[in-house]
C-alpha cells in the first residue's frame, strides 16, 4: 500500500527530485530578486536549463506504453484527458502568440510566463517516481510558501509591511509577485489550500504545528490585505466544502467560530467597512468599483470589435489605442476571451475542469490504497483550483504558474497511484 504519514519527513530521493523542489523553492523565494548574486548569474535560468536538460534524458529512457486494460482506468482515462486539454491550451496560446495585436508583447509573455511555467509541469512530472521524491517537491514549496506567509504575518505585527491604499491600511507582500494586496491575499489562499488538504491527512504533531501556523498567517493576509476578492473566494468555497464535508460539519463549525472569536479583537473597523463595501459599493478612498466597471465595458466592446481575440496579453495595447487607457483586466473570464477568443475559453474551462475532476478522483483512489499524502495533496489541489476561479471572478491570472504546478502534481500522483502503469502516451 502507498502509506505515508510524514509530509516533512521524506526519507529516500532521487538527486532530480532534489533539485525540483530547489528550483520551485527558489521560484516562490524569487531568489534573483533577494539576493542580487543570484541574478547577476542568471542563476534561474541556469538552474532551469540544467533541469530541463536532466528531465529530457530521463523522459527519452522511458518507455512509452499504455495497455489496453490500463486504458480503462478512470484515472488513466481522466489523466489522459486532463494532458489533452492542456496541451490544446499550450496550442491556442501559441496561436494567438503568433497573431497577435502586439506580437512583441505576447512573444515576451510566451516565453516567459507560458512556456517556462509550462515546463515545471514537465519537471514535477518526470522527477517523481517514489512517494519520497514527491513529499521532498512538496516540502520545497511548502517551505517557500510558509517563508513569504511568514514575512507578511510579522509585517502586520510590527506595521512594516502596512502602508495605506484606498483609505485605509493594507497588508502588501515582501516579494514582487505578491507585493499588491489582492495578489498577496491568493496567495494567502493558496497557502490556506495546501494547509486545509493536508491537516487532516497528516498524524505528526510537528506536521500539525506546522500546517496550522501557515493557515494562522493565511487567515492574517487574507484579513489584512483588505482584498475583497479574497473575501469573497474565501467564503463561497469554505461554504462549499462546509456543505460537502459530511460528519466532520460540527468540528468545523466549532473550529471555526474559535478562530473567529480569537481574530476578531485585532481586526480594526475599518476592515469591517472595506467587507461592507462589497455590497454597497461604497469605499473609503478612491473608487476601484467603478474602474473595474469601466475596464469591463472597454473589454466588452474590444471583445465585439475582435470578436476572436486580440492575443496573449495584448488587451492594455488595444485599450489604449482604442480608448485612451492602459489598465489590464480585472477578471480571469474577460481576460481569457479577449487575449483567445471564445474557443480559448472553452479550451481553458475545459482545462480546469480535468484538473478538479481528475483531482477529485485522486482523493478516492487514495483513500482506496490508504495513502493518506496522495490523498492529502488531490485535496490540496482541489481547494486551490476552486480558490483560484472564483478569485477569477475580480482578478487576472491565466499566465500564472499556478496552473502548471498544479497539472504538475496531478499527473505525478497518477503515476504513482497506478504503479505499473504509465500515462507517456
Amino acid at each position: 500500500m502507498l502509506k505515508s504519514k510524514f509530509i516533512f519527513l521524506p526519507e529516500k530521493y532521487s538527486f532530480h527530485s532534489l533539485c525540483t523542489a530547489a528550483y520551485l523553492f527558489f521560484f516562490y523565494m524569487q531568489a534573483s530578486l533577494r539576493w542580487p548574486a543570484f541574478e547577476a548569474i542568471r542563476f534561474h535560468f541556469l538552474f532551469g536549463a540544467f533541469l530541463a536538460l536532466i528531465s529530457i534524458v530521463k523522459i527519452l529512457k522511458k518507455k512509452k506504453f499504455v495497455s489496453k486494460l490500463d486504458a480503462k482506468d478512470p484515472l488513466i482515462v481522466s489523466a489522459l484527458q486532463l494532458k489533452k486539454a492542456s496541451y490544446w491550451l499550450l496550442a491556442i496560446m501559441c496561436v494567438y502568440t503568433v497573431f497577435s495585436y502586439a506580437p512583441d508583447v505576447s512573444a515576451d509573455v510566451f516565453v516567459d510566463r507560458v512556456f517556462k511555467y509550462a515546463l515545471v509541469a514537465f519537471f514535477v512530472y518526470v522527477a517523481v517516481e517514489t512517494l519520497d521524491d514527491l513529499k521532498v517537491i512538496i516540502l520545497g514549496v511548502f517551505l517557500a510558501w510558509l517563508k513569504v506567509a511568514s514575512e507578511g504575518f510579522l509585517g502586520w505585527i510590527d506595521g512594516s509591511m502596512m502602508w495605506e491604499s484606498q483609505g485605509f491600511q493594507r497588508l502588501h507582500g515582501s516579494s514582487a509577485f505578491v507585493g499588491h494586496p489582492n495578489s498577496f491575499s491568493l496567495f494567502a489562499l493558496g497557502c490556506l489550500a495546501l494547509s486545509m488538504g493536508f491537516y487532516k491527512s497528516e498524524s505528526l504533531v510537528l506536521d500539525k504545528i506546522a500546517l496550522g501556523l501557515l493557515a494562522i498567517f493565511s487567515l492574517v493576509i487574507i484579513i489584512f490585505t483588505g482584498s475583497r476578492s479574497g473575501y469573497v473566494a474565501l467564503f463561497f468555497v469554505t461554504t462549499v466544502l462546509f456543505f460537502r464535508a459530511g460528519h466532520s460539519k460540527f468540528k468545523i463549525v466549532v473550529l471555526s467560530l474559535f478562530l473567529l472569536l480569537a481574530i476578531l479583537p485585532f481586526i480594526p473597523v475599518e476592515y469591517y467597512e472595506r467587507f461592507e463595501s462589497i455590497f454597497t459599493g461604497q469605499e473609503a478612498e478612491g473608487n476601484s468599483s467603478g474602474t473595474r466597471l469601466i475596464i469591463m465595458d472597454d473589454a466588452v466592446n474590444i471583445f465585439f470589435a475582435y470578436p476572436f481575440g486580440v492575443g496573449v496579453e495584448a488587451f492594455s495595447a488595444v485599450r489604449m489605442d482604442m480608448f485612451g487607457r492602459v489598465q489590464n483586466i480585472h477578471m480571469l473570464y474577460l481576460e481569457i476571451l479577449t487575449n483567445l477568443g471564445p474557443f480559448g475559453l472553452i479550451v481553458f474551462m475545459l482545462f480546469a475542469y480535468r484538473l478538479l475532476s481528475l483531482a477529485k478522483l485522486g482523493v478516492k483512489e487514495a483513500d482506496k490504497l490508504d495513502s493518506t499524502f496522495l490523498s492529502g495533496l488531490c485535496k490540496f489541489v482541489y481547494i486551490f483550483i476552486l480558490f483560484r476561479l472564483v478569485f477569477g471572478l475580480f482578478a487576472m491570472d491565466l499566465y500564472e504558474v499556478h496552473w502548471w504546478l498544479c497539472l504538475g502534481l496531478l499527473l505525478a500522483s497518477v503515476k504513482l497511484l497506478t504503479q505499473t502503469q504509465t500515462i507517456d502516451s
